[in-house]
């Protein structure tokens, strides 16, 4: 039953944008143009028991047969990183690390291997530490030291998941802190390959902003990415850990959105912190438009500074938005990343394994 439910996620990502012609859709050449981010395998709240087949290679061999490029794979601090020790990797789970690289390469997918912590801490010591900055380079060093092995068009070293220090209000700094804390984790992974790709990000949580924000780096082979989650009240809506009080509290915003789409809403809610969100958002009449101006800023970023952007992360909670308004938001999203020729990686096939 969850493989076919993996199935139908996979080819709704597939088939949506069907509305394009097949001029549109070239043979797919950049191994981060179509991917899938495999959560819940090696994060920090992951199951041991599940490191060696959350993911199995006939799994990995459909996501591939679907279309897919590449995976994304969350890897927590607790799994790799030894805070007393950084630089010797934790033998025990890293064969597991190891392993699951290894079968996706051997089915076909690139993969992008990230540092995604699950708790403000590591942001906290980052933004405050600079021992602690000091000691995860000397992680990055070590892991990019063991899996340099995997070719460079296959292996992708992602520095960091959503820094969010600032934007939390964990430091008192503004986004700038970030520039010199990841040049730091850049320099120990390019110290141990010249090759690899690294994939580098903003501040606040990843979003466009922080990276209007960053100054490129001076390595030729760096990618930024971004994270898309907009607007915020339609694809977090029903979710308790987004923060935002309008989104745990919202149900059934549909997407588009005009004041009539989201009346019936404001009158069955005596929530007025919600209803004046819906109701801004309503007035706003998000849609295809919208997405493509916040998206285009991103693009033009990365034209005015010559670099490659790709978007790892975008998508929607499920549990309590209209499913036709997901189907919109997703190929609105999708058909405005690929009229810009931005990669994208959807968050998460997991949601499709657990339900």
């Amino acid at each position: 039953m969850k493989r076919f439910a993996l199935l139908a996620v996979l080819v709704t990502m597939l088939v949506l944008g069907c509305k394009k012609s097949a001029t549109q859709n070239p043979v797919v050449t950049d191994p981060l143009a179509k991917g899938i981010n495999l959560s819940n395998w090696f994060n920090d709240y992951s199951d041991a028991a599940q490191y060696a087949g959350r993911f199995g290679l006939t799994t990995l061999q459909l996501i591939k047969a679907k279309g897919f490029t590449y995976v994304r794979i969350p890897v927590g601090p607790t799994i790799l990183f030894t805070p007393s020790n950084p630089s010797q990797l934790n033998p025990a789970k890293l064969a597991y690390v190891d392993a699951a690289i290894k079968n996706c390469i051997n089915a076909g997918l690139a993969v992008t291997l990230n540092l995604h912590p699950l708790t403000n801490e590591t942001d906290s010591l980052l933004s405050h530490d600079a021992a602690f900055v000091n000691k995860l380079a000397t992680y990055w060093k070590a892991v990019a030291t063991y899996f340099k092995k995997y070719p460079a068009d296959k292996l992708y070293f992602e520095v960091y998941n959503e820094p969010h220090a600032s934007a939390a209000g964990i430091t008192a700094q503004n986004f700038t802190w970030w520039q010199p804390v990841q040049g730091k984790l850049i320099a120990a992974i390019r110290e141990a390959t010249p090759d690899h790709y690294i994939i580098a990000g903003g501040e606040g949580w990843n979003s466009i902003n922080g990276l209007l924000q960053l100054q490129p780096y001076n390595d030729t082979k760096l990618i930024y990415n971004f994270h898309f989650y907009d607007p915020f009240i339609f694809t977090h809506q029903g979710a308790t850990w987004s923060g935002w009080q309008p989104a745990m509290e919202a149900r059934n915003v549909p997407y588009p959105s005009n004041p009539a789409a989201v009346a019936p809403l404001i009158v069955g809610s005596n929530s007025t912190v919600l209803n004046d969100a819906l109701q801004w958002y309503g007035n706003q009449r998000n849609n295809i438009d919208s997405l493509d101006r916040w998206i285009k800023r991103a693009y033009d970023w990365g034209q005015v500074n010559h670099v490659k952007i790709i978007v790892n992360e975008f998508g929607s909670y499920k549990e309590f938005s209209p499913r036709q308004s997901r189907l919109n938001w997703i190929h609105d999203v999708r058909l405005t990343f690929e009229k810009y020729k931005i990669g994208w990686c959807m968050w998460n096939a997991t949601r499709a394994l657990d339900g």
